[in-house]
């Protein structure tokens, strides 16, 4: 088991979670990933190479860093684009945000377990289907005393799924 986390792999995000079909305020976090992988050594002695490992971590958390993440389908509430603006609402809150300023994740909810799950998706694409990997398990810190873990056994050359969202395009109906 190798196990490869903070330092380079802290992002700053800003967030809104649903409670209750009402966002909370928007707020932001630095969030720390760790990466768990589990798996058989190789002729080397190597579950995987670091360098491996560092590059696919560095690659999925790059677009999130100093961005706001907001669901593509809200739990409750809808998505759109106007012109070079990201509509989202539920309950009683509309944020319009610049599109450049925006992640939309493929949740109904950007909670901590969401996003986490997320970035293991994401992870997992970036993974090579030689390697004798097991399991891949991911912790999102958003707190030193909050986090979440989301974890997946991975089948050789099976875990290649990318995760697909979208926004709607044009005026709200």
């Amino acid at each position: 088991m190798i196990e490869i986390g903070g330092g380079p792999f802290v992002f700053s995000a800003a967030h809104a979670g649903l409670h209750e079909g009402e966002f909370e305020p928007l707020h932001g976090h630095t969030f720390s990933v760790t990466a768990r992988l589990i798996g058989g050594l190789d002729e080397a002695g190597m579950v995987v190479d670091f360098h491996l490992v560092k590059d696919a971590l560095a690659a999925v958390i790059a677009p999130l860093r100093r961005r706001t993440l907001m669901p593509t389908r809200p739990l409750g509430g809808s998505c759109w684009r106007e012109d070079d603006q990201i509509f989202i609402e539920c309950g009683l809150k509309r944020y319009s945000l610049p599109v450049q300023d925006v992640v939309l994740l493929p949740v109904v909810n950007t909670t901590t377990e969401a996003i986490a799950a997320y970035l293991l998706q994401q992870f997992l694409t970036r993974i090579d289907d030689d390697l004798r990997i097991e399991r891949v398990e991911l912790t999102l810190s958003e707190a030193p005393d909050t986090a979440a873990t989301a974890a997946a056994d991975v089948p050789s050359a099976e875990h290649s799924v990318a995760a697909t969202s979208s926004c709607e395009t044009g005026p709200r109906r």
